[in-house]
């Protein structure tokens, strides 16, 4: 009798796992890309296979410099284009507000940005763009 007590009672807490990790699944994210800024340019694109994902939200977080970005264009896989108005300038180690995609669950072609450095002392900086 314990031995089967003890077996249901692994059996159910495996399914409650297994039920809670498949419930956050959606709400991960995922890094699309990443680009260092060497600041001789002024503008990056993050192009994207188009087998990626499908995504409601993008973020994106700076690294290693202060950086400046603006005018930020994504371009689904219909080529529609949403431009969410993102001028800021991001401090080392900040990141930007969840930006909500329109519609549903959209398929993103790639991602353009400007950017410009703040100090040119800090050297280079990195640009990393997520998507849940």
């Amino acid at each position: 009798m314990k031995r089967y007590f003890g077996s249901g009672l692994l059996l159910l807490l495996l399914l409650i796992a297994e039920f809670s990790s498949a419930a956050k699944a959606p709400g991960r994210w995922e890094l699309l890309g990443t680009r260092n800024v060497d600041f001789r340019n002024d503008h990056h694109r993050i192009e994207l296979r188009l087998h990626e994902g499908r995504f409601r939200q993008i973020q994106f977080k700076v690294k290693d410099a202060p950086i400046e970005v603006s005018n930020l264009v994504v371009t689904f896989s219909n080529n529609q284009k949403f431009s969410p108005k993102v001028r800021h300038r991001f401090p080392e180690g900040s990141g930007s507000r969840v930006i909500d995609l329109p519609g549903e669950r959209r398929m993103i072609k790639q991602i353009d940005f400007d950017y410009r450095r703040i100090n040119r002392r800090e050297g280079r900086g990195k640009v990393e763009v997520y998507a849940r």
